[in-house]
């Protein structure tokens, strides 16, 4: 088991006004702390991906927030974005985007899931669950080397 070398933390409006501000702080985070300019690239389009389907589905613009929180250890990052869900029971679009994506029924040509689907591709490690606000946390973990015990 590793140990907690450092986390942060970002609340920011639920607008797509934020997504650059979002992936630079990602990507420095991760730059700053040692992975390889590959997995610094995925780490910032997963995030991209996840943070503008929490803005689309689980935020009312800038009167709500996503907050993007990262720890990091010797080995992983561990991203998690959480929005608020309008205030109402979780997007069941956004739901079922994410069954789709993990059961890897999302299919070229379709309009949904793709996002989804690029950042559990990307991360090598992720999962969805409702959150106690009533919206949605995606909760990502990069590891430095890639997936531990994959093709990678």
């Amino acid at each position: 088991m590793s140990d907690l070398v450092c986390g942060a933390e970002l609340r920011i409006p639920g607008d797509l006004l934020y997504l650059r501000p979002v992936r630079a702080f990602v990507r420095e985070l991760a730059d700053n702390t040692g992975f390889n300019d590959k997995r610094v690239d995925d780490i910032e389009l997963a995030v991209d991906e996840v943070f503008s389907n929490a803005v689309e589905h689980g935020s009312d613009g800038c009167s709500s927030q996503v907050v993007v929180r990262c720890s990091l250890t010797d080995e992983k990052m561990g991203i998690t974005v959480s929005d608020t869900g309008r205030g109402k029971v979780s997007d069941t679009s956004w739901l079922d985007a994410w069954s789709d994506a993990v059961g890897k029924r999302t299919r070229l040509g379709t309009e949904r899931g793709h996002g989804l689907l690029l950042a559990r591709n990307l991360a090598d490690e992720m999962r969805m669950e409702s959150n106690t606000v009533g919206g949605v946390d995606v909760h990502l973990v990069i590891y430095r080397e890639g997936r531990q015990n994959n093709k990678r």
